[in-house]
């Protein structure tokens, strides 16, 4: 960048027909500190800014040319050719090279047809040496400015795309980040922490829009003795086996998640208590009737469900209570037998009061978001 202007000056190349002209005025800018080529062709010219590090090019034209674009006549240059200038920055490997067109007198015609076709300058070519000299240093300080503005712009677009790239990868470790935050790595599965989110938020929606929310819990039956007989892979097997046919049974729109070892939730967004049941019967006869076989054998797998559905379930204050009243309808369900569905609204009067008055006790004295105001009465009578 400095060079041009501390005095050490570029390498200019000089196109001229006539090789003696073209000589002395190579010979004065060699005394002033340029670095001066000579090319006699259009050829040579662009091999020249092509392969070298040409700062300036000076261009010398001879009369006449025909503008076949104009239909008139104007000065030559070399081989006539009046978009050379453009063709030669073009060729050049800097961001701007200066050209300078030297002509005899040359009319406005030609001033504006060369200048039109990429020159920087066209003077009449019996300019005196120390002007050209001076013409070129002119050039160059602007040259050093708009290379500096075309590197930095440059620069600048380099940097938008490795900032553009590292956004990319950002968002997919983000989304990576977030799948492996959110699922059951096992199963592939919602985990516990997407279960609960999703829950309290849909909780919201289900009761500022009066609609019906559902939850189903389910645990399978005597899952530690398949784990002591065929060990812990067989026992990840079945797990994600389940998993499956959990998944193939619900809509888009319900949630299934792994909440536990052997324990799994569906929740069913507007879904009430009998559709809840119907998708609950559904997947426990598809567990039942499963074969699932390891090293040859086959093993029989049941599955214990509770549920209970809000606002059917009367008692259900908020998504803690509906997920503890399904919890306690599934501990019911095993006691009794396993392998069977027991909702939340199939206990007797006295269980149902029992359990909400467990579950209200159990709330810290600060959280009243939950608390039932008629079972807190009953309670203090």
């Amino acid at each position: 960048m400095s060079e041009s202007l501390s005095g050490t000056h570029g390498r200019v190349v000089v196109v001229a027909a006539d090789r003696s002209w073209s000589a002395d005025r190579c010979g004065y800018l060699t005394s002033t500190g340029w670095r001066t080529a000579q090319a006699t062709t259009v050829e040579e010219a662009l091999a020249l800014v092509r392969n070298g590090d040409v700062e300036a090019v000076i261009l010398h034209i001879r009369p006449p040319f025909t503008d076949n674009h104009a239909g008139r006549q104007v000065d030559s240059v070399v081989t006539g050719m009046p978009d050379l200038p453009d063709s030669l920055r073009l060729a050049s490997k800097t961001p701007h090279l200066p050209v300078i067109v030297l002509a005899r007198n040359p009319n406005e015609q030609t001033r504006c047809l060369f200048l039109n076709r990429g020159a920087d300058d066209v003077v009449c070519d019996d300019i005196s040496p120390a002007e050209l000299d001076a013409r070129l240093r002119a050039m160059m300080r602007s040259k050093v400015l708009h290379d500096e503005l075309q590197r930095s712009k440059q620069a600048l677009s380099d940097s938008l795309s490795r900032e553009r790239a590292l956004l990319r990868q950002l968002r997919r470790d983000n989304a990576h980040l977030l799948t492996l935050s959110t699922t059951d790595p096992l199963t592939h599965l919602q985990n516990i922490r997407h279960f609960d989110s999703f829950l309290e938020n849909e909780f919201k929606i289900t009761r500022r829009y009066n609609r019906r929310l559902s939850l189903l819990a389910f645990d399978l039956d005597h899952f530690k003795v398949i784990n002591d007989m065929f060990g812990h892979p067989t026992g990840d097997y079945v797990l994600k086996e389940f998993a499956v046919i959990l998944e193939r049974a619900v809509r888009d729109s319900d949630v299934v998640a792994r909440t536990g070892g052997e324990e799994f939730s569906i929740i069913l967004p507007d879904a009430g208590r009998r559709q809840a049941r119907h998708f609950a019967q559904r997947i426990r006869r598809a567990v039942s009737e499963r074969k699932f076989i390891v090293f040859g054998q086959t093993i029989h797998v049941t599955t214990s469900i509770g549920s209970a559905s809000y606002p059917e379930d009367a008692e259900i204050t908020g998504p803690d209570m509906l997920v503890y009243l399904a919890d306690q309808a599934l501990l019911r369900a095993k006691q009794i037998g396993r392998d069977r569905l027991v909702a939340f609204s199939d206990l007797d009067g006295p269980t149902r009061r029992q359990i909400s008055f467990q579950f209200q006790a159990s709330i810290p004295k600060s959280d009243t978001s939950q608390i039932d105001p008629v079972l807190a009465a009953d309670a203090r009578r």
